[in-house]
């Protein structure tokens, strides 16, 4: 039997993670950001950075549990701000509890979770035109009952959960990045070691076979999608929080953000494979790119075709991962 050189058996390893094509950008962008300012690498500026990518991950949990089980939605955007205006609207102009008009907020992002549901499990509309159509009807409802005026003021008890934290000696960590976290390894022990998981994976992977094999995977995939709908809301809730109001247009592009750290992250968009720890990791990347381009002084109007192409660089790397690593199978 021939024996593998210990140079190809360690590439092979490589390649097999998903999140190596994440890593090495990641890597480089912190070295690039860290020479070219003094402050990137500061305490106060990687915690900028890291609640700013646990508002992404908080989503970004959802939209992978859809990808991985063979759908997608992009939608989440305007849900983040119907989240966020619902619960503002809720305590600033009808004095509702905190608790309670959070718990309505979350209904509305489950509600569009179920029309999303519908529309491309029963009716089988194409995901991407579904979604597109839910983004419009949110964004109407949004602006419409606003007209584009932010909602305030809001409870200051509400207001602590966005700006405040866990104090930590001198430092406090944000209880935004505390509940990305938490939240982070819940799903990802979801993904890993229960049923659920295994069945998201089976029905993204191969949902034919999947169906035979007694799956239910019209279900797993609807469940994704009310799953995600919640996320988003949620984060609109704490975006609010963290801003002390509610933009009724604060969540345009998020979803686009929401997509790319996924697929930055190792999230098949075919389906079938992915993890939350990649999840996180490009959440981090796309924030971290975002915030080392602004402290660099880089145009902001230049960002965006920053972001684009980083994203295609991130996406070729998996591509080539997969091209490798199908030749070293040979």
């Amino acid at each position: 039997m021939e024996r593998k050189n210990p140079a190809r058996k360690l590439l092979e390893k490589f390649i097999d993670v998903r999140e190596a094509g994440v890593l090495m950008p990641l890597l480089l962008a912190i070295l690039l950001f860290g020479l070219k300012s003094d402050k990137f690498l500061s305490v106060s500026n990687m915690t900028n950075v890291m609640r700013t990518a646990a508002f992404t991950i908080i989503t970004s949990i959802g939209q992978a549990f859809l990808i991985i089980a063979g759908s997608w939605d992009i939608s989440v955007g305007a849900v983040f701000s119907v989240g966020g205006v619902a619960a503002a609207a809720l305590m600033s102009y009808y004095n509702l509890p905190i608790w309670l008009a959070v718990l309505a907020a979350l209904a509305i992002g489950a509600a569009f979770g179920v029309f999303n549901g519908i529309l491309v499990q029963k009716i089988k509309l194409p995901p991407f035109i579904a979604t597109m159509g839910t983004m419009y009807v949110a964004r109407g409802l949004c602006t419409g009952y606003t007209k584009g005026v932010s909602v305030y003021p809001l409870p200051e008890k509400f207001l602590a959960i966005g700006q405040g934290g866990i104090k930590i000696g001198t430092y406090e960590l944000p209880f935004v990045i505390v509940i990305a976290l938490v939240m982070a390894v819940i799903a990802g022990l979801i993904l890993r070691y229960t049923t659920y998981g295994r069945k998201l994976f089976a029905a993204g992977g191969n949902g034919e076979a999947a169906r035979l094999a007694g799956i239910p995977t019209v279900k797993i995939r609807f469940s994704a999608f009310v799953l995600t709908g919640i996320l988003a809301a949620l984060t609109g809730v704490l975006m609010a929080s963290r801003v002390g109001s509610a933009q009724p247009n604060i969540g345009s592009g998020f979803e686009m953000t929401v997509v790319a750290a996924c697929v930055i992250g190792g999230i098949n968009m075919d389906g079938g494979a992915g993890s939350i720890v990649g999840v996180v990791m490009g959440s981090f990347f796309m924030a971290m790119i975002s915030n080392g381009m602004t402290l660099i002084k880089v145009d902001a109007y230049w960002q965006q075709l920053v972001i684009g192409l980083v994203l295609v660089f991130a996406c070729s790397l998996e591509f080539l991962r997969n091209r490798i690593r199908a030749s070293l199978n040979r």
